[in-house]
């Protein structure tokens, strides 16, 4: 009971977080994006471009590149970008998209491009399911550095709860995830990231270059903005996001984002 108690006044003796205020965010954009696309096609998830346009309105580390439909444009993309690259099926729609063989990465040489988006296209044929593409993805292959997830979903006595752990399989595995509600200080970002049991992985470990961790906290803030500002995002998933060493930020590889109308008290 004592230990609780000392660790109790140690916390309320800690300094009060900020919540930063950003001058480089375009919510109008966003804000227009979301309504438009649950006008149009009511509750559901954001095409791949509509993702990205949010993502990169709230100043979040979208990697360069961009979706195409046809063939040449995925080619021209691909040498726009810089090999190697990654491309991936453009779907809201289908969701699990390495399991229906939908992401093809480092890719080298355009002969590799082309014949992606035919076995891309070609899967998606043969299961009836190619009303279902908007196009692919295409994107610079991002190497180094350590995966972590950045979440949403929404609680609801809370509202939006803002999640951080480590990203790709170790996510489902570990299940090394803080959760906090919004709004978010700088103090609670900084927390969350000390508190999952992967930090050493985030410090540098056994040979590994640390990560950045400033520019990790940075995009937990601009999520939680995010969803403060527009309560009809239900649900956002960032993962992986690549935390790359100390002074080279952070890039967003594949995120998901879910609009639904807002409740009559967001």
């Amino acid at each position: 009971m004592l230990s609780k108690a000392a660790a109790y006044a140690e916390w309320r003796a800690q300094p009060l977080g900020l919540i930063p205020d950003y001058q480089d965010l375009d919510l109008p954009l966003a804000r227009e994006l979301c309504s438009k696309a649950l006008s149009q096609r009511g509750a559901g998830w954001l095409t791949t471009e509509e993702t990205r346009t949010v993502l990169t309105a709230m100043g979040l580390p979208v990697p360069p590149g961009g979706v195409a439909q046809a063939e040449e444009d995925v080619v021209e993309l691909a040498r726009r970008v810089g090999f190697p690259v990654a491309v991936k099926l453009a779907s809201h729609r289908l969701i699990h998209k390495t399991e229906i063989g939908g992401v093809h990465l480092s890719l080298k040489e355009e002969r590799e491009v082309r014949q992606a988006f035919r076995e891309i296209r070609d899967r998606l044929a043969q299961d009836n399911n190619l009303d279902a593409m908007e196009g692919v993805l295409v994107q610079p292959m991002v190497t180094g550095g350590v995966e972590v997830m950045v979440g949403v979903t929404h609680d609801p006595l809370f509202g939006p709860l803002i999640a951080f752990g480590l990203g790709g399989i170790h996510v489902e595995i570990l299940e090394d995830v803080r959760f906090r509600v919004t709004p978010l200080t700088d103090r609670d970002a900084a927390d969350m990231v000390r508190d999952i049991k992967g930090y050493r992985l985030l410090e540098g470990y056994r040979g590994h270059q640390p990560a950045d961790i400033q520019a990790i906290e940075e995009v937990l803030l601009r999520v939680a903005r995010l969803v403060e500002e527009i309560p009809e995002i239900s649900e956002l998933d960032l993962n992986p996001v690549f935390a790359l060493p100390p002074g080279q930020g952070c890039r967003i590889v594949d995120a998901r984002i879910r609009v639904e109308p807002a409740s009559p008290g967001d």
